[in-house]
């Protein structure tokens, strides 16, 4: 229910109707977490992961090891991932 949730943020104080107000004005966070108020069609929504966990991971591993090298030491490393 995201009108109830909206309504609970609004009563939570100055800063979180200030986050709200960010959020509702911005036209991306609300629409990317409540299809309804999206234009992604239902079923590429239902298509998508419920998390973006894999891709944070993914990045995660990518960096741990892949920093601070050489050009050729980067596609080296980057080579094991693709």
């Amino acid at each position: 229910d995201i009108e109830g949730a909206i309504a609970i943020i609004k009563n939570g104080g100055a800063k979180a109707q200030s986050w709200l107000k960010d959020k509702i004005d911005g036209k991306f966070a609300i629409p990317a977490l409540y299809h309804s108020r999206s234009k992604i069609p239902l079923d590429v929504w239902q298509a998508s992961p419920l998390s973006t966990n894999r891709n944070e991971q993914a990045h995660r591993n990518i960096n741990r090891d892949g920093i601070n090298l050489t050009l050729l030491g980067g596609i080296m490393h980057r080579m094991h991932y693709d």
